[in-house]
């Protein structure tokens, strides 16, 4: 049997006597889960193999308690990064040597940690008459305006924060304004990874969430204002960042400036109808854009807190920086892991379960619809439709799922089988619309594909005419279809 290492965070009184969120409601409420990191198509580890990875643990914040349960296997440590305040677990495997069998099924080595998250909306929502100064001796002050690799907050970051702020010397409207200003001149791209840093994000002008939260983060430092990114994973998937500032005498006040202009008509890529919806279900008001300035709802696990986060690591004795972990492993820049000894096509990545216990069955099944992308590029694609088809008996409802396997059909050169695969996700995702709507875009695209590879050029044009009248260019998928309506699609 496993160990099992079992931790409390700080309990609920010491919570709410920090960040004044904590209701009733959270303890009468809780959320089970579970985080999961898995390594998978292992054919070969060699006698000095080793994993170390790094993962955050989820902070203590305002509006969220998180309790800690079994993590397995026992890490080395869980270590603190006391700047930022986030606890990091660092885990170390040392497995069996595995010689290579050519016949041999791939193997899969597991990390995960259980929690229940108890959480609730936090409004902060302004105007606040600012009383007293900031203590700027503090280590918080000090860490929160100072220029980091990433956050520049001199030269022309400056320039368009005094540009901006004008007279105003509150700082609460002055982070409004920045607010405002984002949402005014900046351009939504979902799937930009091209411009990290803050200086050339304020060139550019577009971006996805988390670089019109550092844009945001860096003029707020310029000025003498505390600010942070916050990343949050939703409870029904995916992942998201939004900025804080930091307000004498009210504490850290949430701004999430990609939200605002998604509440902008216009702006968000989503219709009138979708945006209305969008909005009710999460109890955001209504045409109200500044509402994503000082409130936050629910919905949301808070897993790191700012950027370039530091800690000692005792495997290796030495000090690991890392600009962003989301939450960590392979979703940190740079690597949050290290693997040696294994072979070099082996797949592995990190995901969260709400609302379920899990297996380690389960997890691998799981894994294989949320580690597609990195099962694809490892070319092992017999292996994914396997999974795949295990994944849609126990997963049934799954859009993404149906989209792997008609990925690894294409991949094979299994056209038409591909072509089934994609019509099922389609007729699932239209099902679900609002839920699935940026997923049916790609649903299209690839049912283009599909028919370009089989000469079906009218039917291929077709479906990238329809992915263009959803008008979202979710990782790209409007230029992508306009790509392909201008030439066939062919294979790599």
């Amino acid at each position: 049997m496993r160990a099992r290492y079992l931790i409390q965070l700080l309990p609920a009184a010491l919570v709410a006597l920090l960040c004044g969120m904590v209701s009733p409601a959270m303890a009468e409420n809780p959320t089970v889960g579970s985080f999961w990191y898995v390594i998978d198509n292992i054919t070969e580890i060699e006698a000095d193999a080793e994993a170390i990875i790094w993962v955050t643990l989820p902070p203590v914040w305002q509006g969220q308690e998180v309790t800690l349960g079994a993590i397995e296997p026992s890490p080395v440590a869980i270590l603190d990064d006391p700047a930022s305040g986030n606890r990091i677990i660092e885990w170390r495997l040392r497995p069996e040597p595995r010689p290579v069998d050519p016949v041999g099924e791939p193997g899969q080595q597991y990390f995960h940690y259980e929690f229940e998250l108890h959480q609730v909306d936090v409004h902060k929502h302004g105007p606040y008459r600012i009383t007293g100064p900031y203590v700027r001796d503090s280590e918080e002050y000090r860490r929160y305006t100072a220029q980091e690799p990433g956050i520049q907050t001199d030269g022309r970051i400056l320039d368009l924060a005094r540009e901006i702020a004008g007279d105003e010397k509150d700082p609460y409207a002055i982070g409004r304004l920045f607010y405002g200003w984002l949402m005014a001149n900046m351009t939504f791209r979902p799937n930009n990874e091209t411009s990290w840093d803050a200086l050339s994000i304020r060139e550019a002008r577009e971006g996805n969430c988390d670089q019109y939260s550092t844009l945001f983060v860096a003029l707020c430092r310029s000025v003498g204002i505390p600010a942070r990114t916050v990343v949050n994973t939703w409870l029904w998937g995916g992942r998201h960042v939004f900025a804080e500032l930091l307000l004498p005498g009210h504490g850290w006040v949430p701004a999430d400036p990609s939200l605002g202009q998604l509440m902008t008509s216009g702006r968000g890529g989503l219709t009138e109808e979708e945006i209305e919806a969008t909005l009710s279900e999460r109890g955001v008001p209504q045409g109200d854009a500044g509402w994503a300035y000082g409130n936050l709802f629910g919905n949301r696990m808070i897993i790191a807190l700012g950027k370039n986060i530091s800690f000692h690591s005792p495997t290796l004795d030495r000090k690991i920086t890392l600009q962003t972990m989301s939450p960590g492993g392979i979703d940190a820049h740079p690597a949050g892991y290290r693997l040696q000894g294994y072979n070099r096509d082996v797949v592995h990545g990190g995901f969260y379960v709400f609302g379920q216990a899990m297996t380690e069955e389960e997890a691998h099944v799981l894994a294989h619809q949320r580690l597609a992308k990195h099962f694809f590029k490892a070319d092992v694609q017999d292996f994914e439709e396997d999974v795949c088809r295990k994944s849609g008996s126990n997963f049934a409802g799954g859009v993404q799922n149906w989209i792997n396997l008609g990925k690894s059909y294409m991949h094979k050169g299994e056209y038409y089988k591909a072509e089934a695969a994609f019509q099922r996700a389609l007729l699932l995702g239209e099902a679900h619309t609002r839920e699935n709507h940026a997923l049916i875009v790609w649903v299209h695209n690839y049912l283009g594909n599909c028919y370009d590879l089989l000469n079906q050029r009218e039917m291929a044009v077709e479906q990238y005419e329809k992915a263009l009248t959803y008008d979202d260019d979710f990782r790209g998928a409007t230029r992508y279809a306009k790509r392909y309506l201008a030439k066939p699609f062919v294979m790599p």
